[in-house]
Formats: C-alpha cells, structure tokens, sequence
C-alpha cells in the first residue's frame, strides 16, 4: 500500500506562504518568493487580503487572476491565510525589503 500523505500533511504542519503581501514604502507588492515578478496592488487589496487571512475567506477572484497572469499559479480553490503571507506594516514607516523582494543582504554583510 502506498502512502499518500507527507509527513508534514499527518502533523498538521502548515506550508511555507506562496504569496507575499506587503506594504513598501508609498506602495503595496504582492510577490512570489523566489521569483523576480511581483504585482502592484493598491491599498483597498492589500486590506482585503488582510481581512480575509483573518477571516479565512477564500482567495478573491482578482488575486487568483493575478497569479496566474504573474506567475502561472492556480490559487482559486484556496484560503487566502494558506497561500499569502501579509506582511503588517512597519510602526516606523520602513519599507519591509526581504529576501523574498531583493534576494539578498542589503547591509553587504558577510555571509
């Protein structure tokens, strides 16, 4: 008999995000780690997507269009708190660059 389900399914481990939302400075990104596209969003997006992570909404049908415009992925069937990661704004007013947006240290460490 074969197994179906990976182990990380039977622990109830939940998977890495496969979007990111994230204000940045004056702007709102939606990216995809590892991936140089990524989709400007406005404001009114970026909230939605927020409320419906908290929520557990299903993705809306204008991110599962943009995906799949962007990057070739189908997210239609999927809670928006399963695939996107939304990043919270910074108190300071910081742009939030990480590796999922530069691929990279921006303070030329040595790594």
């Amino acid at each position: 008999m074969t197994e179906t389900n990976t182990s990380a399914e039977r622990q109830g481990a939940k998977t890495a995000p496969r979007l990111v939302a994230s204000p940045f400075l004056a702007q709102y990104l939606l990216v995809q780690p590892g991936r140089a596209v990524g989709v400007r969003i406005p404001e009114v997006r970026y909230e939605e997507l927020r409320a419906a992570g908290a929520e557990g909404r299903s993705v809306p049908d204008w991110l599962a269009d943009a995906a799949r415009e962007a990057w070739g992925i189908e997210l239609s069937s999927s809670s928006v708190s399963d695939v996107v990661l939304v990043r919270e704004r910074s108190r300071y007013g910081y742009g939030k660059a990480s590796w999922e947006i530069n691929l990279g240290c921006d303070y030329d460490c040595v790594h």
